[in-house]
């Protein structure tokens, strides 16, 4: 029973922290993300955000998730993820802190009955009100928390009584340090072997330096998550998790040679005569001296970090990034869609005959040009892959709109959407007259050939400002003005080849179908600059 009882404890608390992780998530996660994304431009602050939010939040899996979605999205570099991630190591040590303090400093029974009642209340009585029902789910998370800390700590208390347990006193320090690992492992939670190691360390079953072992184990063990996670991952989550696993080890590793033999006197430095906060001190103190050590070396470690895995380097995927984090899910829909805007440009470009990027084309815009991995494909090819990158967008955006998304954010989304329906129009107008292009192309008649040299005479810029105005962020009356100017191009383009076709001296000299064939391409051509110019539109939400 005594056993069960422990399991029992075990599985209360762990579900008590994930309440308490989803209702802190739900009041704090908006300001959380954004604070994440504009705090992370330099190694110290990288690692002062990871620690600070973790400690707020109490949960380094949600810091992860989000970590690795601004990776992913590229809101934020390598660099500074790397920066996050290990800061997010120091701040789930304060866990141990509110456990020492919450589980083994108060009556439990006094504290857990009446958070999970009152919890429980709020959440009944406030079913419309969407944040007080949050609350009351956190402090019926909190709770459930202290609640299971207590009915483990029962256990674990009359455990001596029951089972001799001489022979665990007498394991070695390298024994607990694999208990931590494996239990970590197992149970995929730092901070419930850290409740653990304290609960035991507490009931006088292991002694304080078996207790400082297996929680450096379950430091090391916790990578798991991340190595577990990356398995079937993208090459941002691999490279994370590698940063992970290398930074614990070594810490690790130098935490049990040198700190562990160290703890009295780190003890009697602090002033510490509890074994719970000399504890939580420890585990404190390695990470941060392990952190003091790694982030003057951030940068080179991150250049070591981003070489790896490079043999299976992929774009940016959308299904890389969780939905679950909208900010960065919406800025990798922003990314797939500018990259599909400028597909179609490339492609139309290439059915026009306007390979060659104009002299005066900036690198900016020659960069986005040269992005196009599929360049060498023919044109089907190309097309296809464009609509299904339009499909990709559909199914994620499906799955994105399901999480709870601000008005701005949904607006920004239906935007992203029509851009990118444009472009494959963009893209389809021409497709549809390829053959009667390729006829002009190669035209005997001087009339027919004329007409295509002045096509690819006027497109040329037209496409070249496009190019210009997607590859730096203008502000929106700037883009208004320019998008203006190149509807009356695009439109004085159209009405002025009309009136030639019309007005021109050889006409009669060619024949019927012909006629038709350049009517039909004036008008796709237009038709296409339009679609194109409209999709811009949706792009900066004009």
């Amino acid at each position: 029973m005594l056993i069960i009882n422990l399991l029992i404890g075990l599985g209360i608390f762990l579900f008590g922290m994930v309440q308490l992780e989803r209702g802190i998530e739900a009041l704090s996660s908006r300001w959380m993300k954004r604070w994440l994304a504009k705090s992370t431009r330099d190694p110290f602050s990288s690692v002062l955000t990871g620690t600070t939010i973790t400690a707020f939040v109490q949960s380094s899996s949600m810091v992860s998730l989000i970590v690795l979605a601004f990776a992913s999205a590229g809101i934020i570099p390598l660099f500074n993820a790397i920066g996050v991630l290990l800061g997010a190591n120091l701040g789930t040590t304060f866990t141990g802190w509110i456990v020492a303090t919450l589980g083994f400093k108060l009556d439990l029974a006094t504290a857990a009955l009446p958070a999970i009642g009152l919890g429980c209340l709020i959440q009944v009585l406030a079913e419309k009100n969407a944040k007080i029902r949050t609350s009351g789910a956190l402090i019926f998370g909190l709770g459930l928390l202290l609640f299971g800390l207590g009915l483990m700590k029962e256990a674990v208390a009359n455990l001596p009584e029951q089972i001799d347990l001489e022979q665990l006193r007498n394991l070695n320090a390298f024994s607990y340090l694999l208990f931590g690992i494996l239990l970590t492992a197992i149970i995929q939670s730092s901070s419930a072997s850290m409740m653990i190691a304290l609960t035991a360390l507490h009931s006088g079953v292991i002694d304080l330096p078996g207790a400082a072992a297996l929680v450096i184990g379950a430091d090391l063990g916790t990578t798991s998550t991340t190595i577990l996670g990356s398995l079937k991952g993208s090459l941002i989550k691999r490279q994370l998790a590698l940063a992970h696993l290398v930074f614990n080890l070594i810490v690790d590793i130098l935490a049990f040679i040198f700190l562990l033999p160290a703890l009295p006197l780190l003890m009697q430095l602090l002033h510490l005569k509890d074994p719970l906060y000399a504890l939580v001190a420890f585990h404190s103190t390695f990470n941060l001296l392990g952190l003091c050590v790694f982030v003057p070396f951030l940068r080179p470690f991150s250049d070591w970090i981003g070489k790896r895995f490079l043999a299976d380097k992929q774009g940016l995927l959308l299904k890389d990034v969780p939905t679950a984090v909208p900010e960065a899910a919406i800025s990798a829909c922003q990314q797939h869609t500018k990259k599909m805007l400028s597909s179609a440009m490339a492609i139309n470009m290439r059915n026009l005959r306007l390979d060659a990027p104009p002299p005066l084309l900036s690198p900016a815009a020659k960069s986005l040009l040269h992005t196009d991995n599929e360049a060498s494909h023919n044109f089907e090819r190309r097309y296809e892959s464009l609509k299904r990158q339009e499909g990709e967008l559909l199914q994620y955006t499906f799955l994105l709109q399901q999480e709870p998304l601000d008005e701005a954010d949904a607006l920004a989304i239906n935007n992203l959407l029509h851009c990118a329906r444009d472009s494959v129009y963009a893209v389809k107008a021409l497709k549809d007259i390829r053959s009667n292009l390729v006829e002009l192309r190669h035209a005997i008649s001087p009339v027919l050939e004329s007409f295509s040299t002045q096509y690819q005479k006027d497109l040329r810029p037209f496409y070249q400002q496009l190019f210009e105005l997607l590859a730096v962020q203008h502000d929106s009356k700037y883009m208004s003005e320019q998008l203006s100017l190149l509807d009356l191009k695009n439109e004085r383009m159209h009405q002025q080849v009309h009136q030639e076709i019309q007005n021109h001296e050889g006409i009669c000299g060619i024949e019927a179908d012909q006629l038709s064939t350049l009517l039909n391409v004036n008008r796709e051509v237009w038709h296409s600059g339009q679609t194109l110019l409209r999709a811009f539109r949706h792009w900066y939400s004009l």
